[in-house]
């Protein structure tokens, strides 16, 4: 099968704004610049979507379904798509599962090493063993070898934004950017913040230690809740700071670094490759929060000079490394393994 201007649909199951659904709008945009038709489908119609309604590129390519399972294995049967990508477990499993029966070509990335509750451990679970039907793509090594995956390690990508990451606003917030779960440590910031009462704390986003989060915050911490878009946002910050305790390759930092903002992590899971120490942002042993510490002082006292030198470095890395044309090509290459005979193709 000729693999120029194919159909693809890129599968997931989502209401809401996070690193899945941005990495699936950058993919779209990609897949759709290189000459192919891309169709973004969600399993379930949840109302109005914060990403994929936002603008009218991926409001044009969205089809949502009722979450049933012969929903989406008549639509794949009836349509002319030649590759199905899933995204999250829930759409690996029912994707797999559907391509086989209907003799499509299937790939499944996945993105998150979050071990969650029991109901989201039987899931990963049920994804894991399906995975073999199917080309694999894992965000980072360390999620393949948590999943025990034979699979292909493409990292995430950004699009690049259309305005310089250079502004005139002044920059003074230290964030925090994700889901409020144990794994992605917000608890951990709130203690790095409590002993800088000098600087000004961010959080953005909720989930289920929110509650927590709330009664614990100390004064110098604006709890923003869940935003749509970080797009707004970003100018606002210095320094993101990600405080995770498991990981695999947060998507938040490229979104940092390509807009100029250094980042500063725990060394975990892939972030290594993403940011470089002590030219876009400080990478700290697991779990020294001290040292955490004494990179946001000097994260916040930087001159201009050096703070413009960092950003470049940050933003020339993602661009080079990180970005739609850099990455779209890796993946292109898992679909065509799917496209000539499945997972062990070559």
């Amino acid at each position: 099968m000729t693999t120029e201007n194919l159909k693809i649909a890129l599968l997931l199951d989502s209401k809401d704004y996070g690193g899945i659904e941005t990495h699936v709008a950058n993919l779209a945009k990609g897949l759709h610049k290189s000459g192919h038709h891309v169709q973004i489908i969600l399993l379930n119609n949840y109302g109005e979507h914060p990403v994929f309604e936002s603008e009218q590129f991926l409001r044009s390519r969205l089809v949502k379904l009722d979450g049933g399972f012969n929903t989406f294995f008549n639509l794949l049967k009836k349509s002319n798509i030649n590759l199905v990508h899933t995204h999250g477990y829930k759409a690996g499993i029912i994707g797999r599962i559907s391509c086989k029966l209907a003799k499509k070509a299937v790939v499944s990335t996945f993105h998150s090493g979050e071990k969650g509750n029991i109901k989201i451990r039987l899931y990963s679970w049920l994804d894991r063993i399906t995975a073999h039907l199917s080309p694999c793509i894992c965000v980072s090594e360390q999620i393949k070898k948590s999943a025990n995956l034979t699979a292909d390690v493409i990292q995430n990508f950004v699009e690049l934004p259309t305005q310089s990451f250079k502004t005139t606003v002044p920059a003074t917030q230290v964030a925090f950017v994700g889901r409020l779960s144990f794994e992605k440590g917000p608890d951990v910031f709130l203690r790095l913040a409590k002993q800088l009462p000098q600087y000004s704390f961010s959080i953005y986003g909720d989930g289920p230690m929110s509650d927590e989060i709330t009664a614990t915050a100390s004064d110098n911490v604006e709890l923003v809740g869940h935003v749509t878009s970080m797009i707004p946002h970003w100018p606002k910050i210095s320094l993101l700071c990600i405080t995770s305790r498991e990981e695999g390759l947060p998507l938040v930092a490229i979104e940092a670094l390509v807009r100029g903002i250094p980042v500063i992590s725990f060394d975990i899971g892939g972030i290594a490759s993403v940011v470089i120490n002590d030219l876009s942002g400080w990478l700290i042993a697991p779990f020294n929060e001290q040292d955490f510490i004494e990179s946001i002082k000097q994260g916040q006292t930087l001159s201009q000079t050096q703070r413009s030198k960092m950003s470049l470095f940050g933003y020339l890395h993602i661009r080079n490394n990180f970005s739609c044309n850099a990455v779209i090509p890796q993946i292109f290459n898992v679909y065509r393994k799917a496209l000539i005979g499945g997972s062990h193709a070559k």
